[in-house]
């Protein structure tokens, strides 16, 4: 009975002594910074869904990426939409393998124009990949060979105001 009694004091005391101590600083620990990839991959799901992985919207563009299922099988991925809806990995990944393409499609003209001002907007390789993911690489080569703004969507955005967004964008050069 004597060490139950003895073990119990201790316990309250133990307690008082640990609610008393003030709390313990811990050491924060720092986070990555994104990559510029990954922080040009963040701007356009902004711009794109508000990054919002489950949304489709009226024309059927889905994901954060707001992607058509056409592309999405185009460049080799076979899912349902509800399962690209679900997984915002497999979403990364087909953005990353969509900008991989536009910029294998698109490196003679962001050779030619990164860095120059052209039809009033930088042009930078984010921007050319941003008008690409926009309308496709034909779009921007229609934009670049046209005079205008390049092609228009329902909702009145241009390849020229899309690519504006990135003109003070840098992407590397290898993707």
């Amino acid at each position: 009975m004597f060490r139950l009694i003895t073990a119990v004091v201790i316990l309250i005391a133990a307690w008082f002594y640990v609610s008393d101590s003030p709390p313990k600083k811990h050491k924060k620990i720092p986070l990555s910074k994104p990559t510029p990839v990954e922080q040009f991959m963040k701007k356009v799901a902004y711009i794109e869904s508000g990054n919002n992985h489950r949304i489709t919207n009226e024309f059927g563009m889905m994901g954060k990426y707001q992607f058509s299922p056409s592309t999405v099988r185009t460049l080799g991925f076979r899912v349902s939409n509800k399962n690209f809806l679900a997984d915002t990995k497999l979403q990364d990944t087909v953005m990353l393998a969509y900008m991989k393409a536009n910029h294998r499609e698109l490196k003679p003209l962001i050779k030619k124009y990164d860095g120059k001002i052209v039809k009033g907007i930088k042009v930078t390789r984010a921007g050319i990949l941003a008008g690409a993911h926009f309308a496709g690489s034909g779009g921007v080569v229609v934009y670049f060979n046209t005079s205008g703004n390049g092609i228009t969507d329902a909702r009145g955005t241009t390849v020229k105001k899309y690519m504006s967004y990135f003109s003070n964008f840098t992407l590397p050069e290898i993707l």
